[in-house]
């Protein structure tokens, strides 16, 4: 019989707790009125950062107790620091939240597909959320409505049949963390956006605040990146050949895996949860890497290789249709079904 000794069992970190403290003392405050014209756009612009601390938090935990104890608290306190100081004061050149307030207006927007053999799509969905679809005999691009505060950036060209497409809602950063504002956000209309399946196209989407529905089944994607940001959101993946990589930041997402086709998809778990469905005959091999996260395997076909982090079905080497997914956990839960 084995002994587990004093260093082998599992050391515990301050690390968790005390950020979810200062967490939940920011929105104590914030309900009380006691914070004002804070900064959660610039607080947004370095979540990187928080990976770092929690690389060190994983790097410190190896030292004997208590020294990694202790350490890691410290890296905490420093985390908290590092993120309150700049969500009351602010990144250089930037200014409070409030002052960027606007209200709420739509625009109809479409680009025609004449002409157009391609496409290189750039959406970034702002709140309220959208559903997003592929277009039913149309002659356009990319048509419908949308719903933003203070300026909309909507650039088209066509040059020698690629199209280009930017459609992105500014100072959309600055509503999502004003908390005030959420209980509001079910009273505007969702973005309503119908895109062309007949032409090729790479994706890259981003969804911030709001839920959306993302239904891209029958478009032609050659890649997609897609960002998932304080929302929750579901997608509809299309079958086809193409790539995935996408992130998550404290968002919920639901995504329903492609039917056919090879993939590898890349998933990023910075925060949040993410469920994914495997439909019925499609091959799967799942690694996953995880810090701070857990993976939940609900899918009876996929079975774990020995004691890897690695989830296989049966038939995944010799199948025309498979998919290839590398799942790297931060903070955050996966569950496969």
């Amino acid at each position: 019989m084995s002994t587990i000794t004093y260093d082998q069992r599992k050391r515990p970190s301050l690390f968790g707790p005390i950020v979810l403290i200062a967490i939940g003392l920011f929105f104590l405050f914030n309900q009380l009125n006691l914070l004002t014209d804070l900064h959660w756009g610039d607080v947004l612009r370095l979540w990187p950062l928080f990976l770092v601390f929690l690389g060190l938090n994983i790097l410190v935990e190896q030292a004997p107790r208590p020294l990694g104890t202790l350490l890691s608290g410290f890296v905490a306190l420093l985390a908290v620091a590092v993120f309150g100081y700049t969500l009351l004061v602010g990144l250089p050149g930037t200014i409070g939240r409030d002052s960027h307030w606007k209200d709420w207006q739509s625009e109809d927007i479409s680009f025609s597909a004449n002409g157009v053999t391609s496409a290189v799509m750039n959406l970034q969905i702002g709140p309220p959320g959208a559903n997003l679809y592929a277009l039913e005999d149309s002659r356009d691009l990319i048509v419908g409505t949308v719903t933003y505060q203070s300026n909309l950036q909507f650039d088209t060209q066509n040059k020698g049949g690629q199209a280009t497409v930017t459609l992105i809602p500014r100072d959309m950063e600055t509503w999502v963390w004003k908390p005030e504002q959420w209980d509001n956000l079910g009273d505007e209309q969702r973005w309503n956006l119908g895109l062309n399946p007949n032409v090729p196209m790479s994706l890259d989407l981003t969804a911030a605040a709001g839920v959306s529905h993302l239904d891209l089944r029958g478009l032609m994607l050659q890649d997609l990146a897609l960002e998932v940001a304080a929302s929750e959101v579901t997608v509809f993946l299309p079958g086809g050949d193409y790539d995935v990589h996408m992130a998550t930041n404290a968002a919920a997402t639901t995504m329903i895996l492609p039917a056919d086709g090879q993939h590898t998809i890349e998933l990023q778990v910075n925060a949040g949860s993410v469920t994914l469905t495997l439909p019925p005959g499609m091959e799967a091999q799942v690694k996953v890497d995880q810090a701070l996260g857990g993976f939940d395997d609900q899918n009876s076909a996929l079975q774990r290789i020995g004691t890897s982090n690695i989830w296989q079905t049966a038939g995944y080497k010799n199948s025309p249709n498979r998919i290839t997914l590398n799942i790297h956990i931060a903070v955050g839960a996966v569950t496969m079904r």
